[in-house]
Order: C-alpha cells, then sequence, then structure tokens
C-alpha cells in the first residue's frame, strides 16, 4: 500500500463490545464483518478507529479507561451519542430506512422525518470527532451506510484529505431507490467522496443509473475498472471491491489439531448423519423462513433423506428489542418445531437449532463438518459466511449452496449451487443435489472456491481499495464517455490470482 501519514477507519460502531460490572467497565473484542475485515488491516498498518463504542452520553464517564486499555492494536476513539440519538439513528434512519430499502424491501420503511434529521446531526458529531486531527496525507475511509454524511460533513469542516467509502450492503435499483424522501441528499453525500467502493458490478450499475436520473446534468465516464464522476470540485471514482475474509487465519484454525478434535465431538453429539449448516444473524433479508420451508419440502419429497441429514441452522441474535424481530424468531421457533413434530424419530431430529453466538474455534470446526452450506439470503452486499465456510473446508468435501442475491454470487458462481431463495421448490432440489453429490465432483467445485476466495482475501480487497484511492484524481479521456452504464458479468474485477 502506498505511504499515508496514517490510517483511519471510521464506522457506526467501534470493533468492541463495553458491559458493566461491579468493578466497573469492561471491554471484549467485536464480531460481525466489518470487524473481521479492518481488524487484521489496521493491526498490520497502525491507525486508528472511531466509532460508537455501545454505550450512551448518559451512562456517564467511566468508561474510558476501559477502551484506552483495551489493547487493540490500534486507537480507538470513541463517539459518544446520547440515547435519543442512537434511537433516531441507529434503530431509525439507518435500520427502518435505510436497510430495508437498500435491500429492496420499500414496504418495510418508515420515512419519519425526524429520522433522517437525527441521521445528519450524528453524521456531523462523527465529522466534528475526526476533523480536528485529519491531515491531507491521511487515508479516511469511512465505512457503511450508517455514516453516508460523514465525508460530505467533512469538507465543509474544510478536511482536504482525500475521503474514501465502502457501502457494505447492497445499493438498490433506481425504481427502489427512488422512493426515498431524501434521494437527492443521499446521492449528493455519496460524491462528496473522492472513491466509492461497492461489492459488485450490480450495485455500481444500480448507483451509477440513480445518479443519470436524479442528477442528469452531471458527466459520467467509464476509465479502465472505473466509473468517474465529474463534480464541480473534481471526479468521484466509483469502483467494485468484493470485500474478502481473512482466508488463511480461517484455514489454519479450521486445520489445526484442536479443530480436528472438536470436529470430532460435533460429530459425537450430533450423530452419523450429512450436516447441512446454516449461520445468520436474525435478521428478515437472510431468507430463514424460506431455506426452513424449502428444507422441510425436500424431507418430504426425497425419503433417502430422512435420517441421513441435519439441519445445523444457527441464528445469532439480533435487534431483539424491535417487534419485527421478534416476531420473525417467534416464526422461526414455529416452523421449526412443526417440522421436528413432522419428521422426527426417536434417534433423529432433522433440525438442530440453536440461537446463540458461538466461540471462533467452535465455528471454524462446524464450517469443517458441514457437508454443504445453505447461504440462501433473499439480498446482501457479500456474505461473508460463503467464503469462511470455503475457507475451512481444508479436506474440501463441502459443497456450497448460494442465493443468487447475494453478493458473493459474482465470485462464487462457478463453484457453487446457485438458487433462488424464493423459489422453494427448486431450492429443495438444490439441497438434494447438495447432499448426494459425488466425492469427485465435491473436491473439483470446493477445489476451485477456496482458489478463488484465498486470491482475493481481506488483504487483496484493502489494497485494491487503498490503491485506487491514493491513486491521482483521474483525468478525463476524450472518447470514454459511458452513456448507460452496463458493465460486465464480474463488474470489471480482474481475475483472482
Amino acid at each position: 500500500m502506498k505511504a499515508v501519514d496514517e490510517f483511519t477507519i471510521v464506522s457506526n460502531r467501534l470493533p468492541i463490545v463495553m458491559h458493566r460490572e461491579d468493578d466497573g467497565w469492561h471491554v471484549e473484542s467485536g464480531s460481525g464483518g466489518l470487524v473481521q475485515a479492518m481488524s487484521p488491516i489496521l493491526e498490520k498498518l497502525g491507525g486508528r478507529w472511531i466509532g460508537w463504542p455501545g454505550i450512551c452520553a448518559e451512562d456517564g464517564n467511566g468508561w474510558y479507561p476501559a477502551i484506552a486499555q483495551a489493547g487493540a492494536g490500534f486507537r480507538l476513539e470513541p463517539v459518544i451519542l446520547t440515547r435519543a440519538q442512537v434511537d433516531g439513528f441507529y434503530a431509525g434512519f439507518s435500520n427502518s430506512v435505510i436497510w430495508p430499502l437498500f435491500h429492496g424491501f420499500a414496504d418495510r420503511c418508515d420515512f419519519k422525518p425526524r429520522f433522517y434529521q437525527t441521521y445528519d446531526e450524528v453524521n456531523t458529531r462523527f465529522a466534528e470527532a475526526i476533523a480536528p486531527e485529519a491531515r491531507s496525507n491521511d487515508f479516511l475511509w469511512v465505512h457503511d451506510y450508517h455514516l453516508i454524511h460523514v465525508g460530505q460533513k467533512l469538507r465543509t469542516l474544510g478536511v482536504d484529505a482525500r475521503l474514501s467509502f465502502f457501502l457494505h450492503i447492497p445499493f438498490p435499483s433506481a425504481e427502489n431507490y427512488t422512493k426515498l424522501p431524501w434521494r437527492e441528499e443521499i446521492l449528493e453525500a455519496m460524491l462528496a467522496y473522492d472513491l466509492v467502493g461497492l461489492q459488485t458490478g450490480r450495485d455500481r450499475r444500480n448507483l451509477v443509473q440513480c445518479i443519470e436520473r436524479l442528477m442528469p446534468e452531471l458527466n459520467i465516464y467509464e476509465i479502465g475498472e472505473m466509473v468517474v464522476v465529474e463534480m464541480p470540485r473534481g471526479s468521484v471514482q466509483i469502483g467494485v471491491f468484493p470485500i474478502g475474509t481473512d482466508y488463511g487465519d480461517f484455514s489454519r484454525r479450521a486445520g489445526s489439531q484442536a479443530a480436528t478434535e472438536r470436529v470430532a465431538e460435533l460429530r459425537r453429539e450430533i450423530g452419523p448423519y450429512q450436516v447441512l449448516l446454516g449461520i445468520d444473524r436474525l435478521d428478515y433479508t437472510k431468507g430463514l423462513i424460506e431455506r426452513f420451508l424449502a428444507f422441510e419440502l425436500a424431507l418430504d419429497r426425497y425419503a433417502e433423506l430422512l435420517e441421513q441429514v441435519v439441519l445445523f441452522q444457527l441464528v445469532i441474535p439480533s435487534r431483539e428489542n424491535v417487534p419485527e424481530y421478534r416476531a420473525l424468531k417467534r416464526e422461526l421457533d414455529r416452523l421449526v418445531g412443526r417440522i421436528n413434530g413432522r419428521f422426527s424419530t426417536p434417534s433423529w431430529q432433522p433440525i438442530r437449532y440453536l440461537y446463540n453466538t458461538v466461540s471462533p474455534p467452535d465455528l471454524c470446526a462446524l464450517y469443517r463438518l458441514a457437508s454443504a452450506a445453505l447461504v440462501t439470503p433473499l439480498r446482501d452486499g457479500m456474505n461473508l459466511v460463503a467464503k469462511e465456510y470455503c475457507a475451512c473446508q481444508v479436506e474440501e468435501r463441502g459443497v456450497l449452496v448460494l442465493s443468487e442475491f447475494a453478493g458473493a454470487a459474482a465470485q462464487l458462481g462457478e463453484g457453487a449451487v446457485l438458487v433462488n431463495p424464493y423459489d422453494i421448490d427448486a431450492t429443495a432440489g438444490a439441497i438434494y443435489t447438495a447432499v448426494t453429490m459425488a466425492d469427485d465432483e465435491r473436491r473439483r467445485r470446493m477445489r476451485a472456491l477456496r482458489r478463488r476466495i484465498k486470491g482475493s482475501d481481506v488483504f487483496w480487497w484493502a489494497k485494491r481499495f487503498v490503491d485506487a484511492a491514493l491513486e491521482p484524481t483521474l483525468e478525463r479521456q476524450v472518447g470514454t464517455r459511458a452513456g448507460p452504464f452496463q458493465g460486465d458479468s464480474n463488474g470489471g474485477l480482474p481475475a483472482a490470482q
């Protein structure tokens, strides 16, 4: 990576979890895709991570020593918010407007004006926390849909460093995006950055088409792998950067003696069955209801699956205070009870359902154990579970059943069994295909998937992004006007080496 004065990551949350006990505040490492992706990079390069620590101004001031002593390997700089700000910014605009809209669920949006007002206020608060120490040669990388306005706020505060933004979730089609009451404001904020990164070519096409529709006065060009939008202050590059996982770490953990022993323990606990594995955060975008229905249909249709397979479904708790998520949890519980009630025998239960989190060693062991992984979201920006599963398949015997609506399908579609998760019938057939696939076909597919994931891991992703961000501003080239952007099948990405 090119030299910069300081590497700064900005995200909604710091990569920690804080909790208070009798003897004071304590800090644990956070989880989730962004933490897994960015922590290794900051540990390697040094720098700072700016974000909300998960506590509010009303909680008092005794928490700071715990953060200062967290030992993350880089500086943690907290942005403290009030409970009202968290409610309007996080639960409100971020997760009741942007999240459903960008995933294609406009009917689930709650377009309250006060949500947007609080979102704008909190983005200002973040920018004010960043600006005092920002220097011209710093690299400022803002992450995800919670903080779209931060770059624009930093420009207003006079920050002249190169600003980059990466959207981890999908960008919606123009048909969906234009339903947003603040559609121009969000686009203008995204175009305040020097580089905007997206997960797939489809996301970039959607963004460019929204710009063409809502801001037709702007010139848009395609230069090499980048789409360039000419703004009054200068050009904005829009690129495709599919996020990777730490392949080496997952592969080493899964191949360790400890993992081998844990796999044997899990095999004894679960029984001599082929294990279908699902690992998902509790969310309506993950297609959990549809997955259970497809599994039920597969058991109905293919008698040879009875007493031969187990679906081990781990659901990670999320937003438990939101009524809609509590209702989803109740529906999942009901479905699991019905399916197990229909098909269980004295010695076999078709679904092992765990609503909890698991430790990293257990996670790697589950990935290695599973004969197939069911990664079937209704819509997903990337989905790192698909990549983690393949990285842990050190014996190359597993099958990846992957939704065509996950961003990962753009990279992994050739080796995976692709499904439309809305098609319950076809997904049931894909489950049967995965269970009955011949060993040589399994190895051929998994070997290709692992090679692809290894060549485009999290460090490859970060290097491509940072190098693109630090390139000199692209000059306008004659004859390169993109017009209505088409893109190619892999979003203009080079083949992973």
